[in-house]
């Protein structure tokens, strides 16, 4: 499936994936797949892994640390959580 490029949404839409209009997972261990994500916010300082889609304009992060209350953007495929707590919101 083709994915829009960053110019291709409308104000709508890009509005909607970034207030996590599809939704969020809670995690505090494992994986989160099957789905696309746009942000990872740090509810405790963690260390995640993600898979991305488009490498070219979202690297695949590996033993990525993300400071309490940090939330980091991009389009992961997976995001798999060594330590700490977050919330992983949909897009």
């Amino acid at each position: 499936m083709a994915q829009k490029g960053l110019h291709e949404y409308t104000v709508q839409e890009a509005e909607n994936a970034k207030l996590g209009q599809a939704g969020y997972v809670y995690g505090s261990a494992s994986a989160v797949t099957g789905t696309e994500y746009i942000a990872i916010t740090a509810l405790s300082a963690a260390q995640v892994d993600t898979t991305s889609n488009d490498t070219a304009v979202y690297p695949t992060l590996t033993n990525v640390t993300i400071p309490v209350g940090t939330t980091i953007y991009g389009r992961w495929t997976s995001v798999n959580l060594d330590s700490g707590t977050i919330i992983v919101y949909k897009g």
